[in-house]
């Protein structure tokens, strides 16, 4: 999500395949005119999944094109043909064909939300069928993340989708899937795996779904943050924001800011980045920054310099500049 927020990507999509619920497929859209900013952003993106310590493998060339395509195809070439049928899609090859189905999620009255996603790739499984949960994440004008959640369903049977639906409701006992009718116009929005209509739900109210957290943290740190992005932005200073504590800035500096010392997150941020990056290092608890201050291993790093909360108030933000 914090690369939503910090224009780093366009949208990002999960896709989950229900016959490999252990494995997700993350697409990232990058919207940059420079090649160089673009592999500046993913090393960005990569380094941060690396931190989080996922098991992560980012795949290229030809083994990317196939994974990309292989929701149509895995061999998918110029040969492949797509005809409408009804309301879905007949994908043909020399040797066979599929038939694709869309249907939107309605994600407004879904009980035991903690447990959905689970729940539905189970309950198709168990029907015998086979698709893909597709979960599309954007960042609107109003910098609101919001999702556009669809479901693919793959056939040999034209017939068989309105079986499917009905008995996906009836499990939930509500009408969560529709079947959605797609032009072809507009099919490459499933290939880039955006939403495949209008309708969108709100991140703040699906927290639940996604089984994330609510990490509390105290209001100084808030506002500093708000206002040290408001400085930057206003001094025209490129910045990336990896999390509440840590910033990349201009490429070339990394800035920590903690509430109290956390001798462990910046030990591993030194670690990582002191040979590449001039780290600064800010924390609001008067105890924890004497601390810091009395740690010999950070007095022997040159490119380390530690910041006053009181400082902050005339800090220099002109050094962040490119020369």
């Amino acid at each position: 999500m914090t690369f939503l927020k910090s224009g780093i990507i366009h949208f990002y999509s999960i896709q989950i395949d229900s016959n490999d619920t252990n494995k997700k497929v993350i697409f990232l859209n990058f919207r940059e005119n420079k090649k160089e900013n673009i592999i500046k952003a993913f090393n960005i993106v990569k380094q941060r999944l690396e931190e989080n310590q996922k098991s992560s493998i980012f795949l290229k060339e030809e083994v990317l094109e196939k994974r990309f395509l292989a929701i149509f195809y895995q061999n998918f070439n110029s040969n492949t043909t797509i005809t409408k049928s009804s309301e879905s899609f007949v994908i043909s090859t020399k040797n066979k064909s599929k038939v694709l189905s869309f249907f939107t999620i309605d994600f407004d009255f879904i009980e035991k939300k903690h447990t959905f996603i689970s729940n539905l790739l189970n309950l198709i499984n168990n029907l015998g069928e086979k698709g893909s949960l597709v979960l599309n994440f954007k960042i609107d004008d109003n910098d609101v993340i919001r999702i556009s959640p669809y479901f693919v369903l793959e056939s040999e049977n034209v017939d068989e989708f309105s079986n499917f639906e009905n008995k996906v409701n009836a499990f939930f006992h509500f009408n969560l899937l529709k079947q959605h009718r797609i032009k072809i116009k507009t099919l490459s929005n499933f290939l880039w795996r955006l939403g495949i209509d209008d309708s969108f739900y709100f991140l703040k109210d699906s927290y639940d779904i996604f089984e994330l957290k609510h990490t509390s943290t105290s209001k100084d740190l808030i506002e500093i943050n708000e206002q040290f992005e408001e400085n930057l932005q206003k001094n025209q200073i490129e910045y990336v924001r990896l999390s509440k504590n840590l910033l990349f800035i201009e490429y070339s500096f990394v800035f920590i800011l903690l509430e109290d010392l956390n001798c462990d997150f910046i030990y591993k941020v030194i670690e990582k980045y002191h040979s590449k990056f001039i780290i600064y290092i800010l924390i609001l608890n008067e105890v924890g920054l004497k601390e810091l201050h009395k740690m010999k291993t950070i007095k022997l790093i040159d490119n380390i310099k530690i910041v006053n909360p009181i400082e902050l108030r005339e800090f220099n933000y002109k050094q962040f500049k490119r020369i």
